[in-house]
């Protein structure tokens, strides 16, 4: 069509519209029969399985399956909090995290303290603070006489979602700790290789190890095949975390990272910035203290983020729980001008997807990145939301982008990647035990552009099955042609 005069090309684009938005009966009865069958399958528990599926732009229903009821969203709520933070912080919104002094400052020695204004950044890494550290000693700084003073009130003191509960506290980095200082996303790497001989500890070590981390290393090599290595953590009377290593490692095993939440993340990225500065060689005379910065300081350096749409992308090519949390909290304390937390971000989310349209009946949001159980949403709710912000050219763009290219070319991609409708999908996976969910846009061979939220609560299919399901509905819209279409 693109050798089409321009004219006739829009002339060809309206009349689809027009067809899409008025869809012949027998088609949408072609494709529903399609799904009635794959929705078959006796793994599924067909009153708690929502699908709906739209034509865009209009929005126009195509398929609906029990599309009213309150789901499990899992991750796919991530796209929910990706459109919520690019509407209220901006693409080009990035965090920033201030280093500051008090006092006064003679030559190489600070007479006061060093300051850290925390800014609520998912993305700062001790590769950040070493480079900030050699910063400052580039500076010509060498010694502070006070406290290393961190001031993390950008955020409340809570380092989970109120609604979480027990249930949701863990020591796996999949749900790692809150704050306004955060360094690797709250999570400890342990790296973990075999020795060079059989019988031997394997070699253990800690991307970063402030004193207060103490590593044990109870593990041996073994000379046979398999890999069983654990990792735990324990709280001790001196207030100092022990961190346990167990386990076998094969002689021929590779190397292996185990990750785990950090308990006290204020703490960790604090000792973490101390540890630094002492390796850079500047000395910090005082007690590492939490508290409000005060009002008179002088600025030393501001490390900025990278946008937020660069971000974004990462939370739902990840799915980063902890990023989606730590940019919730963001859009609270932006928008408040308060400590950031739950209860205001997701109220202005609320406030967010009634603006856009979206039926709200029995929607229920407690947290920004599905790892909850208590979170409600329909099918319906998922493709209204998705066929409003398609229509937004402020966010759409960039929404778009954020969500994975499913089936293309790269490493992070292999579903669908030998489906006819690779890389004509964008998608967010979600995934909890019993539920697997998929909510995104594909378009078809004509480029009509359709939106969907599949959510399969209750069902007993495994990972793999549950996705073999929604695969062969992407599928399906994927095929879906119009019929009677002019000939260019």
């Amino acid at each position: 069509m693109s050798y089409l005069p321009q004219k006739f090309r829009l002339c060809y684009a309206i009349f689809l519209s027009i067809l899409w938005a008025y869809m012949p009966h027998a088609l949408a009865q072609d494709l529903q029969n399609t799904l009635d069958e794959v929705l078959s399958a006796r793994c599924l528990d067909e009153a708690q399985t929502g699908i709906s599926i739209v034509a865009l732009p209009s929005g126009k229903a195509i398929y609906s399956h029990h599309a009213d009821t309150p789901l499990l969203p899992a991750s796919t709520l991530k796209t929910v909090t990706t459109a919520a933070a690019l509407r209220y912080l901006s693409p080009e919104y990035r965090f920033i995290t201030q280093f500051l002094y008090s006092g006064t400052r003679q030559g190489a020695i600070i007479h006061g303290d060093l300051i850290v204004k925390a800014g609520g950044d998912p993305k700062l890494t001790l590769e950040n603070l070493w480079q900030i550290a050699q910063h400052l000693h580039g500076m010509g700084i060498r010694q502070v006489t006070g406290s290393l003073l961190i001031d993390s009130q950008f955020f409340d003191n809570l380092t989970q979602a109120p609604e979480w509960g027990e249930d949701e506290s863990s020591q796996w980095a999949y749900d790692a700790r809150l704050s306004a200082f955060a360094v690797n996303f709250n999570t400890l790497a342990v790296h973990v290789s075999p020795a060079q001989v059989a019988g031997a500890a394997a070699q253990v070590w800690l991307e970063s190890q402030p004193p207060y981390l103490q590593l044990h290393n109870k593990t041996t090599t073994s000379s046979q095949g398999g890999n069983s290595v654990a990792l735990s953590r324990e709280q001790d009377e001196q207030n100092n975390v022990q961190l346990y290593v167990q386990g076998k490692v094969s002689l021929t095993a590779e190397e292996k990272v185990i990750y785990l939440n950090v308990d006290d993340p204020t703490r960790y990225a604090a000792e973490s910035f101390r540890s630094v500065l002492k390796q850079v060689g500047i000395e910090v005379l005082g007690t590492t203290v939490l508290g409000k910065m005060p009002e008179k300081t002088q600025l030393l350096h501001r490390h900025l983020s990278p946008p937020l749409s660069m971000i974004l992308k990462e939370l739902n090519t990840f799915s980063n729980n902890f990023i989606a949390e730590q940019v919730l909290k963001t859009i609270a304390a932006e928008v408040s001008k308060q400590a950031g937390s739950h209860a205001e971000g997701l109220r202005l989310v609320q406030t967010f997807l009634q603006a856009l349209g979206v039926r709200l009946a029995g929607v229920n949001l407690v947290d920004g990145s599905g790892l909850s159980r208590k979170n409600r949403i329909t099918a319906q709710a998922m493709t209204d939301f998705f066929t409003a912000v398609s229509n937004r050219f402020d966010i759409g763009p960039d929404f778009l982008t954020a969500l994975r290219v499913m089936g293309a070319q790269g490493a992070l991609s292999p579903r669908l990647s030998h489906s006819p409708a690779r890389a004509q999908i964008r998608a967010k996976t979600g995934t909890l035990t019993g539920m697997s969910g998929l909510a995104g846009y594909v378009a078809n061979t004509q480029g009509a552009v359709f939106a969907y939220a599949f959510l399969l609560n209750n069902n007993r299919c495994g990972y793999s099955g549950a996705d073999a399901i929604e695969d062969k509905i992407v599928n399906a819209i994927y095929q879906l042609t119009v019929t009677n279409t002019p000939k260019p």
